[in-house]
């Protein structure tokens, strides 16, 4: 640009003003003209001539003189209307960085080495122009740190249309889905309306249906069909942004396996609770199956998961769902062959929309309300507990729907406490199972704790006194000591005996006690004591003799 266009320039923009009633002279219009190049007024064009040298009627250069007729007159003017007003031969769909390159869009790729082919690549089609980034791209020498806002911060709104933004990594898995489609929202949005070029790059334990995951997530946000179209491609391993038609495949079911290599065996469950619910699991191919077991640990009540999916086969093929993106993978495959065996998908989501009604999830990483959004779907849900209202607690995890509106969907919970490796049968074993009883219309945490507690057809205190019964009190005293859970266990039936009471709504919140406040030798001792025959009032505190 020279002097002498700038003049033709600064002509269109006094007609520009002309025609939306801001008549100006010929020396103010000069002075607006000098926002092109950014600089005060035409006296500085005069001064500083050679500014003009590499200006051009960009972004940026548009954007500055947007913003002085809007501060001066008010009038209020987008990049398009004002290049369609100063330059009409101009294509205003063409990218003002890279204007030759890939078409604006969303482009996905789960490889860093494919980000980082991409940004040399662009760095050198665009003669250095900057580049935006989050974690996936901010180490990259020309990239500016778009910071913990990331695709909300404020300084993308001024940038030229074509830059290159980096997004990511997004984690693909159960614990995040939703957070991972507000960040691929936005990316549409600075896709489809800024026409910029967005490169995301996705962690997912399933990398050859990234394009189809990410087409679920961004069509199940409401209000945003229009959305899907900024979803353009994918990201080659040289870096290239290569357009993909169609962009997914559609709702393609999988071709499912008649028989698994490794078939799941039920003996996990105890014998009286297997066949109980075996019973209930035949009358049903949907709902909500919560599973526990009293130790901590990677995959709590595992075991108990396998032996569910043998009790449901009826129910059609099983998939697993992703609960988190973590640092050690492969601990996910810490578990039974037959549970290792299934299709490990990012999300509920995912594997619903690939034909799954039968899916396998880790209940303390999952919302319970999404069980709610399936109902033609067996969920069977892992969690920690040494019975079945710890089970709901912790298998089922709830933020905003009632407790009593997800028991509606339970058809069992089974907790499994094992007291000693040695002697099979020293088991304790709680279990509910779904009735026609009339739920409770309150939606007290209490009151479901308690309904879940009326509906057990096992009950783990009864167990406990009858192997006590059939075992002396040293033998049970050697199982329970290794067993840390025990004791509190213990000192719960021991509270519900002094008040002689067996079904009783506990408050959990308030009745939790440390470990550390229970002897173990001492609560065995006094149910002893209790089932030889001692009067109530033979039975003491934890905290002193009996009265």
């Amino acid at each position: 640009m020279d002097i002498q266009h700038l003049k033709l320039l600064a002509a269109r923009v006094r007609a520009l003003l002309q025609q939306a009633d801001h008549p100006v002279g010929h020396n103010q219009a000069l002075d607006i003209a000098a926002a092109i190049p950014g600089l005060r007024n035409w006296p500085e064009v005069q001064a500083f001539p050679h500014r003009l040298d590499t200006v051009q009627l960009d972004g940026p250069a548009l954007g500055r003189l947007a913003f002085r007729l809007k501060r001066q007159f008010a009038l209020e003017l987008s990049r398009e209307e004002l290049l369609a007003a100063l330059d009409p031969k101009a294509d205003p769909n063409l990218p003002e960085i890279w204007p030759t390159g890939p078409a604006p869009g969303v482009y996905l790729t789960t490889s860093q080495a494919s980000i980082d082919a991409l940004l040399a690549r662009f760095e050198e089609a665009s003669d250095g122009a900057v580049i935006y980034a989050e974690q996936a791209g901010s180490h990259w020498e020309g990239s500016i740190d778009l910071g913990e806002n990331g695709l909300w911060s404020n300084g993308l709104r001024r940038v030229p249309s074509g830059t290159l933004i980096v997004v990511g990594p997004i984690d693909l898995e159960q614990s995040s889905w939703e957070d991972s489609g507000g960040r691929l929202e936005m990316a549409c949005y600075k896709a489809d309306l800024d026409q910029h070029r967005v490169a995301v790059l996705v962690n997912t334990p399933v990398p050859e249906r990234v394009c189809e995951d990410v087409h679920l997530l961004v069509r199940s946000i409401p209000e945003t069909e229009a959305l899907e179209d900024a979803l353009r491609g994918v990201i080659s391993e040289q870096g290239e942004l290569i357009e993909r038609k169609p962009f997914h495949q559609g709702k393609q079911h999988r071709a499912f396996s008649a028989k698994p290599k490794h078939a799941a065996r039920p003996a996990a469950i105890p014998a009286p609770a297997r066949e109980l619910m075996q019973s209930m699991l035949l009358k049903h191919r949907a709902g909500l199956v919560l599973v526990g077991a009293g130790d901590i640990s990677e995959h709590s009540a595992i075991e108990l998961v396998e032996a569910c999916l043998a009790l449901t086969n009826h129910c059609g093929p099983a998939a697993r769902v992703m609960p988190r993106t973590r640092s050690t993978p492969s601990k996910y495959w810490d578990v039974p062959e037959a549970v290792k065996e299934l299709p490990f998908l990012p999300s509920i989501q995912s594997a619903y929309d690939q034909g799954f009604r039968r899916i396998v999830v880790y209940g303390n990483y999952t919302d319970a309300e999404v069980y709610l959004q399936f109902p033609d779907v067996l969920f069977i849900a892992s969690g920690w507990g040494c019975y079945v209202a710890e089970t709901f607690t912790t298998a089922a995890r709830l933020r905003m729907k009632p407790e009593i509106e997800v028991i509606d969907r339970v058809l069992a919970i089974l907790s499994v406490v094992p007291l000693s490796e040695e002697i099979a049968d020293l088991t304790l074993t709680d279990l509910y199972l779904k009735s026609e009883r009339p739920r409770p219309t309150s939606t007290r945490y209490e009151e479901a704790m308690a309904f879940i507690e009326g509906g057990r057809v096992l009950r783990w205190e009864e167990q406990f006194e009858q192997l006590c019964q059939r075992y002396g009190e040293e033998q049970i005293l050697q199982a329970v000591r290794r067993n840390e859970e025990v004791p509190r266990m213990l000192g719960r039936l021991l509270d519900q005996l002094k008040r002689s009471k067996q079904d009783i709504a506990v408050d959990y919140k308030e009745r939790r006690r440390s470990e550390a406040e229970i002897e173990t030798k001492n609560v065995v001792l006094q149910l002893a004591a209790r089932l030889r025959g001692s009067p109530d009032n033979a039975i003491g505190t934890m905290d002193g003799p009996p009265q």
